[in-house]
Parts: structure tokens; C-alpha cells; sequence
């Protein structure tokens, strides 16, 4: 006897129900804890005032555009430094002379305050897209490296052994074995690198005198706009909820696609 189907919108109730209405809870309780001991808005801004705020048509139209150009940032430095993060990870734990060669480059460049690279990079690559992303991907970059071959390095030596033991070649046993184990660990690696994808991109728009979510961040803490600049927050919050949900996604239909037939 088959089991009853879950139509689509009951499983996004039950899924996102729980999450939500905590959000709606703590949203409440603020509101009433600010309005209760009269807090000043210049200090923590109310709620309502902070949805008054994105309400608005003049923030909606400086948010689209400013959504976009931080998130383009975003997305093209996390693939350029979370796939070459990546590359090398695996680089490093299939080669014992890569990895005695770069590893300590890797944890040196890695304890770098890197945020204080952002003026250098101005300086090399001026204040536009390039500068962002740039960054973005330098920031992306040593999660990715150091979740991948920590993934990799942890795969369970018996099953290289018993494998072997078959015949299998390196290339079978990096893609049958290695690699489909390594996925939570590595995906784990990316997801923390996404998210400082995106702070990298905000720390360029804090240099650059572009546009973006940074900048729209610099310009209403300029005017003492604190609710505006919450309005922001809150719109970067459900941008990285956004990433991580596309990214998992990417990761699950990936995984279907290459490593369930393994």
C-alpha cells in the first residue's frame, strides 16, 4: 500500500512553518521590549519602523539595483575563489609534492588580516567590479581550500584498501569513492566560503565609490538613517539565506546527477 503524497506546498509550510514563526516571535518581542522601555530609535530602531522603511518606493528602487550589483560581485568571486579552492585541495591531497610545496603558503596567506588587504586591492585594481570581486574571491578562497582537503584527508582508508584490492585505478577510486565521501565536508567548506564571498563584496563597496549594498550601508549611516540601515541588514540576511539555499540545491543535483549512478 503506497504512502500518501505531500503535496508541495504543505512540505514548504512544514519545512519553513517553524523557522518563520520563531522570526515572527523575536520580531514581536523586540517590538514590544523597544516600545516598553523606550528605547531610542537612533540606538535600536523599532520593527515597524524598520518595514516602514523597505516599504518605501524610494528604498525599493535603491535596493534592486544595489541587491544586484553586490550579489554579482558575490557570485562571480565565489566561483572564481571557491572552484580554485577547491582544485586545489584536491591538488594538494592527491600530490604529496603539491601539498608540501603550497600547504605552507596556504596557512601563511590564510593568517593575513585580509581585510586589510581591501585599499591594496583598490590600488591595483581600482574601484569597480573587478576590484569586488577580486576580493570576493580571495576571501572565498582559503574555506574552500582548507574544507576540501580536510574532506578529502578523512576518507575512510579501508574502503581505498578494499577497493584497491579490486583493481581499482587512482581515477576510480578519487571519483567513486574519495570525492562522493569528501561532498559534505567540501560542501560544508563553500557554504562558509559563499558567505565571505559576500563579505568581501561588501568590504569592496565600503572602499569603492560604487554602488551597492555597502555603499547604500555608507550612505544612510552618513544621514543617521539607523532604520534604513537595519532595512539593509535585513536584506543582506535574506540574501546569504537566499546563496545557501541555491547553493545546496546546486549541490543536490549535482549529486544526483554524478555521484548516485556511483
Amino acid at each position: 500500500m503506497s504512502g500518501r503524497r505531500v503535496s508541495p506546498l504543505r512540505n514548504v509550510v512544514r519545512l519553513a512553518g517553524p523557522p518563520v514563526a520563531v522570526g515572527v516571535g523575536a520580531v514581536l518581542l523586540l517590538q514590544f521590549v523597544l516600545a516598553r522601555f523606550q528605547i531610542s530609535g537612533i540606538i535600536i530602531p523599532r520593527p515597524t519602523d524598520v518595514f516602514e522603511v523597505m516599504r518605501s518606493e524610494i528604498f525599493v528602487e535603491q535596493i534592486g539595483l544595489s541587491v544586484w550589483q553586490t550579489w554579482q560581485a558575490t557570485l562571480i568571486g565565489f566561483a572564481l575563489g571557491g572552484g580554485a579552492g577547491v582544485l586545489l585541495g584536491i591538488g594538494m591531497n592527491e600530490s604529496k609534492l603539491v601539498r608540501f610545496v603550497l600547504y605552507p603558503y596556504v596557512v601563511a596567506f590564510q593568517s593575513l588580516p585580509k581585510i586589510a588587504l581591501a585599499p591594496v586591492f583598490a590600488l591595483w585594481l581600482g574601484f569597480g567590479l573587478t576590484m569586488k570581486f577580486s576580493f570576493a574571491a580571495m576571501l572565498a578562497f582559503f574555506p574552500a581550500v582548507i574544507a576540501t582537503l580536510s574532506a578529502l584527508s578523512t576518507v575512510a582508508t579501508m574502503r581505498l584498501e578494499m577497493a584497491t584490492a579490486f583493481c581499482a585505478g587512482r581515477g576510480q577510486l578519487f571519483m567513486r569513492i574519495s570525492l562522493p565521501s569528501a561532498v559534505p565536508g567540501i560542501v560544508s567548506g563553500l557554504e562558509i566560503s559563499m558567505a565571505f564571498a559576500l563579505i568581501g563584496a561588501i568590504v569592496g563597496e565600503f572602499i569603492s565609490p560604487s554602488s551597492g549594498l555597502g555603499q547604500l550601508l555608507l550612505t544612510y549611516s552618513e544621514s543617521i538613517n539607523v532604520a534604513a540601515e537595519f532595512a539593509v541588514l535585513l536584506v543582506l540576511m535574506l540574501l546569504g539565506v537566499a546563496q545557501n539555499k541555491l547553493l545546496f540545491g546546486a549541490v543536490r543535483l549535482a549529486a544526483r546527477r554524478f555521484f548516485e549512478p556511483a
